[in-house]
């Protein structure tokens, strides 16, 4: 796995890393904003900004019995080579940030740096499969509409990528209740870090977040370098390495929010949640529990967002694609309060229904 091909030596960095909570990224920014929904495009209604999440007949019934959102396993997603895209670019530049440190006469003795970016890839899919789906990325997609057409309608791109080619059904949520979603569920369940965040497309190198995992990349590079050539007499920086969880989970986060410029026209904004192996007492909230980690029949891994929660996360409406079975109203029924179960005074008002108007044959 990756962690053996680049050496872990976590006793040594045991002491440097005891006060190292404090190091913050994008993916701990995320959670301290739940509660702040952004005020960007698709109002409705005078709402919050709105949310649309595409999905099949199948996906549409399952979701209104259940009020939840599921959160899949990022390496059980369709087109996993999206989420190491920004990977690419970080190893490449790691490898020559090493380069620039080894002295000119000691560079032959290292085998090709070069081909180890590909071999990153490869080894870390490996060691992200080896484990039992706890400390792994799992996440929902949503899009945001740019015009009034497009939160009427939804995006046509869309419809044909994950709305089963107009066949299935686009529903929206008010970002803030999805938010509100997040924050309890997360106060139900033990997480590494839960949260929302949009999808930048490209890569920017001037970045903050880039040019730290730049660094780290680096660090365990030379780590390798150091146990396998003590010849060529090059050591990293360990009081500055993070811990190899902290490193892949941050990895992960920054892979997962930077995808090819040519997804632009997707606009997504991604839910990404880490469930913790084990569950945590807390002073205020009571015990957060461990999440469970389910496998789908597939077996595909996937874990379920807002679980138990009453009465659940309800969407503002229900967008019924141009080729999709219109008879949905049994469906629609599962959002009707169900006396002794939901709190009718805090009940979201039952989705509406409209109909994308798109010429398509």
């Amino acid at each position: 796995g990756l962690s053996e091909e680049f050496g872990e030596v976590e006793g040594r960095r045991a002491s440097s890393n005891a006060g190292r909570n404090e190091i913050r990224d994008g993916a701990d920014g995320i959670t301290r904003g739940l509660s702040q929904p952004s005020q960007t495009h698709g109002t409705y209604g005078g709402l919050m900004p709105l949310l649309s999440h595409y999905t099949t007949h199948a996906g549409l019934k399952e979701i209104a019995r259940t009020r939840t959102l599921w959160a899949t396993n990022f390496l059980d997603l369709n087109d996993k080579s999206e989420f190491f895209y920004s990977f690419g670019f970080l190893s490449n530049a790691a490898i020559q940030m090493v380069m620039g440190l080894i002295p000119d006469e000691n560079r032959r003795k290292i085998n090709n740096l070069e081909g180890d970016s590909t071999r990153a890839v490869k080894q870390l899919k490996q060691r992200l499969r080896s484990t039992d789906g706890y400390g792994q990325l799992y996440v929902v997609s949503f899009a945001r509409g740019r015009t009034d057409y497009e939160n009427r309608n939804g995006i046509r791109t869309l419809w044909e990528l994950y709305g089963h080619h107009h066949e299935g059904y686009c529903l929206q949520f008010d970002e803030y209740d999805v938010r509100r979603t997040l924050r309890l569920d997360s106060e139900r369940s033990n997480y590494e870090s839960v949260g929302m965040a949009e999808v930048r497309y490209g890569v920017d190198e001037n970045e903050h977040a880039y040019r730290d995992l730049c660094f780290q990349l680096s660090q365990q590079i030379l780590e390798r370098v150091f146990h396998t050539r003590p010849d060529i007499e090059v050591e990293p920086q360990w009081e500055q390495m993070w811990t190899l969880n902290d490193f892949y989970r941050k990895l992960m986060w920054y892979c997962a929010t930077h995808k090819h410029p040519c997804f632009e026209d997707e606009r997504e904004v991604r839910i990404f949640a880490y469930p913790s192996a084990s569950s945590d007492t807390r002073v205020f909230t009571g015990t957060a529990i461990k999440k469970r980690v389910r496998t789908c029949p597939r077996g595909r891994k996937y874990i379920v967002l807002g679980e138990n929660l009453r009465p659940g996360l309800i969407p503002r409406r229900i967008i019924v694609g141009t080729k999709a079975d219109h008879a949905i109203d049994s469906i629609r029924a599962d959002y009707f309060p169900q006396p002794g179960i939901d709190p009718v005074f805090n009940c979201s008002p039952m989705p509406e229904v409209a109909y994308a108007d798109m010429p398509i044959a």
